[in-house]
């Protein structure tokens, strides 16, 4: 008899066999394996922490899968990360007290919420199944929860029960409850590459790729980085993205969904060079393992940090002296040190074998 494991994500459930949950005889993926790959190979993550200092999604998910010694770079990657340079001379930057995210754990005790979606449809991904609906029903919400500032006002709810994950745009406190312009559900516990997401320029998760404060306290960060920067390419996207809201026409512009790494042979003492503290090393290594993939148009250039500020349960702050993170953590960092991975040969020669992610490119099989 083969049991089941059943997996909610707020408002669907869907059942896994035994396999899913323990997979025989897997190899890890590498970085050109999982951007090839035409199913999503559902493999959690081994739970040996509590889930407020877990990374998500799976194991094999390209968010947690390092670069690889020898990866191919982009022909056009010298191009295109020069446009990082038309802003901010290059500086690559964090928000971490607006424009970022709030992030708030709740259990079976935190109050019940039916949030209306007032803008668009929110998004219910849930294994195999996406949907849209006017209305989220029954979401756990801290009564005192807020979003991080600025107009974008987000925040993320991780469901401790259901490894649920909510993102939620520009939220709004109402007299009776919460409302939303916008909001996604996912599951941590799949593998952060949704074939259709609402939330997000990209159409990932909020979750992915956000430096949180555990991750700088434990000495490294086991995951690719979330980054933005205002050239974003027009009407074009590459895996995990599934959509953009990239309006730049320079031919050139860097398409949400591309993954650049910091060049992987510099050293401690490049990085004492520059002035990096702790903290700015720390991001700079998982630069250089993981990389940073562009999921949305920023004012600058910028990654995503947690936002502790704006959050009244916060035990930490980014001011902290063993966290020691501003605006400025990684700002010394040249930009020309970056450079991008090779793109799907499709999104440079329309005559190449294409296949996609929803709305953007991915490598085909043929170029595996």
């Amino acid at each position: 008899m083969v049991s089941l494991f059943v997996l909610n994500v707020g408002c669907a459930q869907t059942a896994l066999n035994d396999s899913d949950l323990h997979p025989q005889n897997q190899s890890t993926a590498t970085n050109s394996e999982i951007i090839a790959q035409d199913e999503i190979v559902f493999t959690p993550v081994i739970i040996n922490a509590a889930i407020e200092m877990m990374v998500p999604y799976s194991k094999t998910s390209i968010w947690n899968t390092p670069i690889g010694p020898s990866p191919k770079i982009d022909p056009h990657s010298d191009e295109m990360i020069a446009t990082i340079g038309f802003s901010d001379k290059g500086q690559i930057t964090s928000d971490p007290a607006q424009y970022t995210f709030t992030v708030y754990f709740v259990d079976e005790n935190t109050p019940r919420w039916d949030v209306p979606c007032m803008k668009y449809k929110c998004t219910v991904v849930s294994l195999g199944i996406t949907y849209n609906t006017e209305v989220l029903k029954d979401v756990p919400i801290p009564f005192d929860a807020k979003p991080s500032a600025g107009t974008d006002a987000q925040l993320i709810i991780i469901d401790k029960t259901t490894y649920a994950e909510y993102d939620f745009w520009q939220v709004e406190r109402t007299e009776t409850g919460w409302r939303v312009a916008n909001g996604s559900v996912y599951n941590i516990l799949s593998d952060g590459t949704p074939p259709r997401y609402g939330s997000r320029g990209a159409g990932v998760p909020y979750y992915a790729g956000l430096v949180r404060p555990w991750e700088i306290s434990q000495g490294h960060i086991d995951h690719a980085l979330a980054f933005g920067y205002p050239e974003v390419a027009k009407n074009r996207c590459v895996f995990p993205a599934t959509k953009t809201d990239g309006k730049s026409d320079f031919p050139y512009a860097i398409p949400e969904g591309a993954r650049l790494q910091l060049d992987p042979t510099l050293t401690d003492v490049d990085f004492e060079m520059m002035g990096l503290n702790l903290t700015g090393k720390i991001i700079a290594r998982a630069l250089q393992k993981y990389g940073m993939f562009l999921i949305d148009v920023g004012g600058r250039p910028k990654i995503k940090v947690e936002d502790l500020e704006n959050n009244p349960y916060a035990t930490q702050q980014w001011s902290d002296p063993n966290l020691d993170l501003t605006s400025k953590t990684i700002a010394a960092i040249p930009y020309q040190y970056f450079r991008v991975l090779q793109l799907p040969l499709a999104y440079w020669n329309s005559n190449e074998i294409s296949a996609f992610h929803r709305n953007c490119y991915k490598f085909s099989n043929e170029q595996r």
